[in-house]
């Protein structure tokens, strides 16, 4: 797996905890934080298999 790939993986991370959190320009409805929430779960997931197969 390439670096480049891992460090996408972690912007997108990063972007969407950015979109949860306080500092956010619009209030996110409970359906689309769940979905988000989700969404983030699966890409930490997903980080997860690219550090370790990195190593």
């Amino acid at each position: 797996m390439s670096q480049n790939e891992i460090k996408e993986t972690a912007q997108e991370i990063a972007d969407g905890l950015k979109r949860l959190g306080p500092n956010r320009v619009v209030a996110l409805s409970v359906h689309v934080s769940k979905d988000l929430i989700e969404e983030l779960e699966i890409k930490a997931n997903k980080l997860v298999s690219l550090l370790e197969s990195a190593s």
